[in-house]
Formats: structure tokens, C-alpha cells, sequence
């Protein structure tokens, strides 16, 4: 184990030791005395999208829709007992999540803390996967595949996700589809856990009142010494434009829901450029349609849009798009209103006052999701995953000009770079 670096930064009040085990797992620790909780967060970079891959023997795989999240429950089943029966033992607070492009497994505790770290990198690092324990999660993870499928919400956004890329795999929701699920075998598992959870992939982040060394100490002897290459993931080759303008199915909803989406031409590489990209692009959506802006005023005053209206920023290294979305009686009047308005932002741009006074609301949501042992390890091991140092967001935030918002906006908001998608009641 050998220390990498040590980051005080003064912003945020916070000292991480960063670290290095022999296999190459990255650790990050920050002490936090007089918490009475700790906690700890191991990830890595796979997730739903990853379906497709080179094993380091050259041997090509494709696995179907959710196999990661699939795997993800496996290793929660443990090899003789259950994950969550042993963090409950433990009295701790345990879970997991698979997105696009990541998997990251959770626990915070009020006590044995030592104890809980060694069971977080025990299940995650050797998991028991054979097609009887396949077989067994495949009609829970079936039932969650189909009430996610029931939900507006998810049904919309992967609907808006159909009509703004052709190929690619944010299409389908990270658990995949019913089919999927039917079709995934031990075989499918055991590649993607064999091509990508390997010591190099993963990354450690660890927040509470403990002492640095003697937890770096302790995770010398239970860290796997592994050297085995990942896996090489290919992805499909995608349109620059938008799949289809307009997509709309009938959904048990008693008003029209629609999704507006605007694609950006291309993603942005790990590390500072899609740092920098989200948070300039979640300011410009914040400018332009948040609660406090001039646009939602008039839109909400006009009867545009309600309480159901919202926006946010979706973006990785081969994908980018905006979204505004909401309940409405009329979706072509709703979509050329928030269209309209989306150009109009973009061609005169935000005052600089309010660039001004929502930076600094923006530098206080980031300060304040710091505050805990919790939030600092997930936030730490976000950091760790889009290959940046911890809290450099602050110190990117702090360099946003306001021309980069308006640049940012005449980017974003192109006419033809966007897409619909609408969930229509069912006809009578």
C-alpha cells in the first residue's frame, strides 16, 4: 500500500489522503473527527452499457441488456450468507446501484466500522455465481425490471432515449428488459465479473472519525493482489443527429406526459472536460427554466407549465443531452412553448446577475452536499470514477465565466439536435 498524494483543500475544509494498493486499487480516506458515523463506498466503471467486450484472452463477448445490474444482485447474495443479513448483524446501513456506465456498492455505520469495510471488499471482490443462484434472482430482478417499466417517469425518459440515439445502450433502462432478464445465464455474469472487476478498476472511498493509517493498515491484507488486464469495451458507432423527432405510445396516465430532449454533438472524455461540461451545462438549465428564472415565471404564469415541469443534464464520454419535461393538456402547444422559449434564452442569455447569484447558489448545493461521512464517501468515489481529484468541482465551478454560458446555451439548445417523446392516455 503506498500513499499517492495528500489533498487539504481550504474551500471545502476537507483532507484526503489518496492511496494506492499493490494491485492498483485506487483509495481515497478522509478522516472526519467527531462523526458518529463512517462510511464506506467501492465502485467501478461498469455499468448497463458495457454489454459488449474483448476479454484479455481475445475472446469477444456480448452479454444481454442488465447483465450488470443482474451481477450486481448476485454479488449481494454473498457465498454462504446474504450481504444484507451481514451488514445487519453489523448494525449498518447497506446498498448498491448500477447506472449506464457504473456499479458502486454502499454501507454507513455508527460502530464496527473495521468490520463493515471487511465485508464490503469480501462480497464485491468474491462473489459465488452459478446458474442455480442465476436462476433464483431471475424472477425478483424480472418483477423489478416490470415495475420500473409501469413508472411514467422511466417510461418517458427511456422513450426520449430511443428517439434521441439509434444505437446506443442508454436506450434501454439499466436493468434491461423482461427478455433480457430471461435470456441472462452464470456464463454472462462471470465474463463481465471477470473482465472488469479487477483490482485496477475498482476505487475505495472511505469518510469517518477514524485513523488513516491504521485503516490503510488494515485493507493491506484484504485487498486482492491481482493483476489480470480488463476487459476492452466496444460500443456501437452512432448518428450525430437525433433517431426520430417525435415517439409517443399510449400509458395508464390521465394527461399527456412529454419529454423534450436536445442531444449534444458528441460526449466528453473522462476527467475535467465532462466536469466542466456538466456543470456549465446544469447552470445553463438552471438559468433558463429554473423556478427563480424569468422564462419559468412567464411559462408558469401563461399556464405552460406546472409543478410537474423539470430539467436536468445527461452526459458521458459518447453521450450529452438536455431534458425538460411535464404534465400538460397539449403536448404540441407545450413542446413549441418550451422550444421557443429554449431559443430565446439561448440568443440573449442570462443577466449577469442572476449568472452571478446562481453560481453561488450552485457552490453552496456542492458545499452542502459535503456535510456528512456519507455524502463525502459517494461524492469522493464520483470523483474517483470520472477520473478527477476530490472537490475539484468546486475549483472548476469557480472558473465558469459568464460567456461560457452563453456559449454553452447556443450549444445546447439547437432546433435540430432535438427529439420528443410523449405518454399519451389510453384511448377510451
Amino acid at each position: 500500500m503506498k500513499i499517492i498524494d495528500t489533498i487539504q483543500h481550504d474551500q471545502s475544509g476537507e483532507k484526503v489522503v489518496l492511496a494506492e494498493s499493490a494491485a492498483g486499487t485506487r483509495i481515497a480516506l478522509c478522516a472526519t473527527p467527531g462523526f458518529s458515523t463512517s462510511s464506506g463506498h467501492f465502485g467501478l466503471r461498469f455499468g448497463s452499457t458495457d454489454t459488449h467486450f474483448r476479454l484479455p484472452s481475445g475472446q469477444e463477448v456480448e452479454v444481454p441488456g442488465g447483465s450488470a445490474h443482474y451481477l450486481e444482485h448476485k454479488l449481494f447474495e454473498g457465498r454462504e450468507e446474504k450481504v444484507f443479513d451481514r451488514f445487519g448483524k453489523l448494525g449498518a446501513r447497506f446498498n448498491g446501484g448500477t447506472s449506464f456506465r457504473t456499479t458502486t456498492y454502499h454501507f454507513t455505520t455508527a460502530s464496527k466500522f473495521e468490520e463493515c469495510l471487511e465485508v464490503l471488499v469480501d462480497f464485491v471482490q468474491h462473489p459465488l455465481i452459478t446458474e442455480e443462484r442465476v436462476e433464483k434472482e431471475r424472477g425478483i430482478i424480472e418483477q423489478e425490471v416490470r415495475m420500473y417499466a409501469d413508472h411514467p417517469g422511466f417510461a418517458g425518459t427511456f422513450l426520449l432515449h430511443e428517439a434521441l440515439y439509434a444505437n446506443h445502450g442508454i436506450r434501454v433502462e439499466p436493468g434491461g428488459t423482461v427478455d433480457d432478464v430471461r435470456a441472462i445465464n452464470a456464463q454472462h455474469l462471470q465474463d463481465c465479473f471477470d473482465g472488469f472487476y479487477r483490482p485496477s478498476a475498482m476505487c475505495l472511498s472511505l469518510a469517518g472519525d477514524f485513523d488513516t493509517d491504521e485503516v490503510l493498515a488494515y485493507l493491506e491484507s484484504k485487498l486482492d493482489v491481482d493483476h489480470t488486464p480488463l476487459a476492452t469495451k466496444i460500443y456501437p458507432s452512432e448518428p450525430a443527429s437525433p433517431n426520430a423527432d417525435w415517439l409517443e405510445k399510449e400509458f395508464p396516465v390521465t394527461r399527456p406526459h412529454v419529454w423534450i430532449g436536445w442531444r449534444a454533438a458528441t460526449g466528453e472524455p473522462e476527467g475535467l472536460p465532462r466536469l466542466r461540461t456538466r456543470l456549465i451545462n446544469s447552470l445553463v438549465l438552471d438559468l433558463a427554466f429554473d423556478i427563480a428564472s424569468d422564462t419559468h415565471a412567464d411559462l408558469y404564469k401563461r399556464g405552460v407549465i406546472d409543478d410537474s415541469f423539470g430539467c436536468h443534464w445527461s452526459g458521458d464520454s459518447d453521450w450529452g443531452h438536455v431534458v425538460a419535461s411535464g404534465l400538460c393538456d397539449d403536448p404540441k402547444a407545450f413542446v413549441d412553448e418550451i422550444r421557443k422559449a429554449a431559443l430565446a434564452f439561448a440568443e440573449k442569455g442570462p443577466a449577469q446577475a442572476d449568472f452571478e447569484r446562481l453560481k453561488r447558489a450552485a457552490w453552496g448545493g456542492l458545499i452542502s452536499g459535503l456535510q456528512t461521512p456519507t455524502a463525502l464517501a459517494g461524492n469522493i468515489l464520483s470523483s474517483l470514477l470520472g477520473d478527477v481529484r476530490p472537490f475539484e468541482m468546486l475549483d472548476v465551478l469557480a472558473k465558469v465565466t459568464y460567456d461560457d454560458i452563453c456559449a454553452a446555451a447556443k450549444e445546447l439548445f439547437k432546433p435540430e439536435q432535438s427529439a420528443v417523446a410523449v405518454l399519451k392516455p389510453a384511448a377510451e
